[in-house]
């Protein structure tokens, strides 16, 4: 290892050390992902998620040498934000190696074996992006893209993600959100699928000390499965990360969303809201868990799935959790599904609306307040700004 002649003696040894602690953190990584198996039944982070079916058949297009298949597109009015992913880029792949799942180490292995192109954004110190950053990947085969947001201390910017797949065509993307002291951000992450398409998440969102706001929602694939893991290792004043999903789900479409927030340290604040409207014989999983770590005193977490059934036919599986092993903490998680509220479709169909037009209309209200809250908070953060 070559060092800056500027560098002191414990400089040196600092940098040493921490080379020595990313290489063994690296090796570890390489380790899990070849011990790692293909998930099955007794997967408990698969539950209800068919993965005999879902899982081996992503795997098995992942392991042929079927070339990746898509297109990037991005709005930015500052083109000096975006960087595109090269294959070539270890530095970004190490990113992803160290990165989280929960219960698909096996398949985000896959996905790093075919590491190709994406978007790397980096939002420099105290930048203020004002127009929404748009990303689409669109695919009619097989794509699997990256994409890597870092938010230096002070940035501001709102990202809009589209994934578009036709049919047949299956998506896998995997994507890494780094927010530092007093950073903004809000990313939305919008799945539009067609007969037959499946696509897959895995989210590491890490906050180190400023506000994120996340939301996404899925309509029309086969199957999709989102994975989201939120991390706060960093608290000052402000510090939050809020997380929202709001999805349609019909036909015989299965959405599979599972969640961790993960508190590494006191004094921060997070918040889940996901919602579903399930009409026919959709299914819709939901597996949160909320876990704050010894020391993590004054953590303020909450976590609400609701699910609204418009058929007989609908399954929802939905599994809060707490992990809790601090004190002062405020905590909480709830979970309900039911049909439409026949006095709604009562005071609507008695005024003339058709019962089907009343279902959509209460349908779209349910969800849409999903993507109301998660605008207001990012709106109410961005023109106040952290407290300082």
């Amino acid at each position: 290892m070559d060092f800056s002649q500027n560098l002191s003696m414990e400089e040196a040894f600092a940098l040493a050390e921490a080379e020595a602690k990313l290489n063994a953190a690296l090796q570890a990584a390489s380790q899990r992902f070849n011990d790692a198996k293909i998930p099955d039944r007794y997967n408990e982070d698969w539950r209800f998620g068919q993965p005999a079916k879902h899982a081996v058949a992503l795997a098995e297009i992942l392991k042929t040498n079927v070339p990746a298949r898509g297109s990037i597109s991005v709005k930015c009015a500052d083109s000096e934000v975006v960087m595109p992913v090269s294959a070539e880029d270890d530095e970004l792949k190490e990113t992803v190696n160290l990165m989280p799942t929960i219960g698909s180490d096996a398949l985000l292995g896959l996905h790093i074996r075919r590491f190709g192109e994406g978007i790397c954004l980096m939002l420099e110190e105290n930048t203020e992006i004002k127009q929404p950053i748009i990303i689409t990947y669109e695919t009619d085969g097989l794509y699997t893209p990256y994409t890597f947001i870092m938010a230096a201390p002070g940035a501001k910017a709102r990202i809009e993600e589209h994934h578009k797949c036709a049919d047949g065509a299956t998506m896998f993307c995997v994507r890494n959100i780094h927010v530092m002291e007093g950073a903004q951000i809000a990313v939305e992450l919008h799945e539009h699928g067609s007969i037959d398409s499946r696509c897959m998440n895995i989210t590491d969102i890490h906050n180190l000390g400023g506000a994120v706001q996340h939301f996404t929602s899925h309509a029309g694939h086969a199957w999709a499965r989102e994975e989201t893991i939120a991390e706060v290792y960093a608290a000052s004043p402000g510090t939050s990360i809020e997380l929202y999903s709001a999805n349609r789900i019909s036909g015989n479409s299965v959405l599979d969303q599972h969640t961790h927030q993960i508190h590494h340290i006191g004094g921060a604040k997070s918040n889940l809201l996901y919602k579903n409207v399930v009409d026919e014989n959709g299914t819709a999983i939901f597996a949160g868990n909320i876990r704050v770590e010894a020391g993590a005193h004054c953590t303020d977490a909450y976590q609400t799935n609701r699910n609204l059934l418009l058929s007989e036919k609908s399954t929802v599986h939905s599994l809060p959790g707490l992990e809790i092993l601090a004190d002062k903490v405020r905590c909480s998680h709830g979970s309900a599904s039911s049909p439409v509220d026949e006095e709604a479709l009562f005071y609507l169909t008695s005024r003339g609306v058709s019962r089907a037009n009343a279902q959509e209309l209460i349908s779209t209200g349910f969800l849409e307040d999903a993507y109301n809250k998660f605008r207001k908070s990012f709106d109410e953060t961005y023109t106040s700004g952290l407290p300082d």
